[in-house]
Order: structure tokens, then sequence, then C-alpha cells
């Protein structure tokens, strides 16, 4: 199937790549450094030798492109020397959601009081999901908490599917990415957290970057219908803030 610009597709091994060139055409050293970050996110701080032994290379080709990461504030070492994420990434994501017409933490907030259900906007990070944001209800003490950060493969719940909902037809499209483009929204039990129900919804904000909108609830609850709604309405308000955030 071909490509329409700006979309992205998956190369042979199933990863999805972005449209824009064959993986030839990319810089191997800073996509090794972006691997690098992905690693460091889930909060374990490690040595340059223990990030070279996950990445597959030389230390010494590491320790160069963590101390580049270092000078922009991008990894920073503990006091054990140890490297994990700096702030300068945080600095950036904000820059990145700083309109002052999308307010996604009030929301977040919003949308986990109206369902009663912990709430989370995700983005994709290559072939993973992650949390950017998340919101729990402020009158439901047994709602699941979900860290920001936190990652987990797109294919393995409703928010990394509605993600997915996003790209081009293809076929190898599950049947819950199908379902979402349909009905605008997919819902799965148990993943990606065991034990709870994910309904979420895709979302394109107003820089074309995508993502999903979620709410996660005990799967007792059985209440995929009623969230449907409120979670829709959460979704229209991050795509057009202009428009519906005073309605």
């Amino acid at each position: 199937m071909s490509e329409r610009p700006g979309e992205s597709s998956t190369d042979a091994s199933g990863s999805r790549r972005p449209a824009g060139g064959a993986r030839g055409s990319r810089s191997q050293t800073l996509e090794r450094a972006l691997d690098a970050l992905g690693i460091l996110a889930d909060g374990k701080p490690r040595a340059s030798g223990e990030l070279a032994a996950e990445l597959g290379l030389h230390r010494s080709i590491v320790y160069r492109f963590l101390r580049t990461l270092e000078d922009y504030h991008f990894v920073s070492r503990a006091q054990d020397g140890r490297y994990i994420l700096g702030l300068g990434i945080a600095a950036l994501a904000e820059s990145g959601l700083s309109g002052s017409e999308l307010r996604v933490e009030d929301i977040l907030d919003e949308l986990a009081n109206a369902t009663q259900a912990t709430a989370i906007l995700c983005v994709a990070q290559k072939d993973h999901a992650v949390v950017l944001f998340s919101a729990r209800p402020s009158s439901q003490t047994a709602a699941v908490s979900i860290r920001r950060s936190t990652r987990f493969p797109l294919s393995s719940g409703a928010p990394g599917m509605a993600i997915l909902a996003l790209d081009p037809l293809s076929e190898d499209d599950s049947d819950e990415v199908k379902l979402a483009r349909k009905i605008g929204y997919v819902h799965t039990k148990g993943g990606p957290f065991p034990g709870f129900d994910a309904v979420a919804r895709p979302v394109r904000m107003g820089d074309s970057q995508g993502g999903s909108l979620a709410v996660v609830y005990p799967t007792s609850e059985h209440r995929s219908r009623e969230v449907a709604q409120p979670l829709q309405h959460a979704a229209l308000r991050i795509e057009r803030p202009a428009e519906v955030w005073s309605s």
C-alpha cells in the first residue's frame, strides 16, 4: 500500500516507520541515542556500560552520545555516576503542549471525575505507547494509579490500539484497531493493565501530532458505554480547544 505524505507505515520487522524516506536515510547515531532515552524512561538508573550492553553497542560509542545528551540536560548523572533522564526532557514535553487553550491536565481531571475512572493521555514512542498525563478521580480512592512515563507496547491494550487507528489502513490491523476507526474508540479488558478495562479514543492535536485519550477502571464494573460520551467530549476539547472548551 502506498503512503500518503506525513503518514507512517511499518517496516519489514513490524515496527512503525514514519514517512519520509527509507530507514537508510536516517541518522543511526541519533536513533541509538533515542533508543537509550527510551530505555532510561523506565526510571531505572544505568551506567554507560549497562546501557551499552542493552543497546548492543561499544561502551565508548554510548559514552559519547550520553555526554552530548547530558549537555542538553536530556540525561543526568545520579550521585553514584549512573545515568537517568534529565529535566530537559520534561521541558521539551511541556513546551510541546504549552498552548494557553490546551489545558490538558484540567481536561483529564474533569474526565476522571466525570467517569470515576483514571484518565490518561498517551503518545507513541516508536513501538510503545507512553503515558504523558494521568489523573485520578478525586472521590474514588480505589482508582488505579498510573504514573507518567509508563510505557507499554502499542498492541497490548486500548490506549495503544487507539494510536494505531490513526495510522493508514493496513492488512495487518487488528480487529480492535479496525473497530476504533469505525466507531471512534476501542475497549479492551486486562490490557495493558491486568484486572482493569481500558476505553480509549484516538486524538489528533492541533499540531497534527497523534495520541490517545483513555479511561481505566476495574474490569468488574462493566461500564464502557457510560464512559464513551465523556471520553468523546474530552477528546474534542484536546483536538479543538478554542471551539469546545467553553461548552
